[in-house]
């Protein structure tokens, strides 16, 4: 197993538990922030506090990200300069070889925005990845 599968799984655990939690609380689970709360779990290397909500993520990763705004169907993904999609598209490509967190190490290089692009357009990613598993179920 390579170390993107190990982090899928991690991930898929991450979000197991993080569900299970929100569940017990009364929340209401939004897929889709469980993985973007697990996967920023990744990035960080630290939980995130129980709840935490984090910015909304557009359908298609094409290497851009998403702005934080009420409206989850607005997307920065479409907005960010020709360079910075370059970027991001470049280090997705790599992912199966290199895994998440390789990947956030070459994007923290670059500074804290394309850290963020990264997340966001890793949210859809994986998420579409995890429905595809069938590990998430869509309504």
């Amino acid at each position: 197993m390579n170390n993107l599968e190990l982090e899928i799984a991690q991930l898929q655990q991450k979000i197991e538990e993080k569900k299970n939690q929100l569940e017990q609380q009364g929340g209401i689970v939004e897929e889709k922030e469980l993985v973007g709360s697990a996967l920023r779990e990744i990035f960080t290397g630290a939980s995130a506090p129980s709840g935490a909500s984090l910015p909304a993520t557009s359908a298609a990763v094409t290497a851009k990200a998403s702005t934080v705004t009420d409206d989850k169907s607005i997307s920065y993904l479409d907005n960010i300069d020709d360079q910075t999609a370059e970027t991001i598209s470049l280090i997705i490509q790599k992912l199966p070889e290199t895994g998440i967190a390789k990947a956030v190490s070459e994007a923290e290089l670059a500074g804290p925005f394309l850290v963020d692009v990264l997340h966001d357009a890793l949210v859809d990613r994986m998420y579409d990845e995890l429905v595809q598993r069938g590990f998430i179920k869509t309504k």
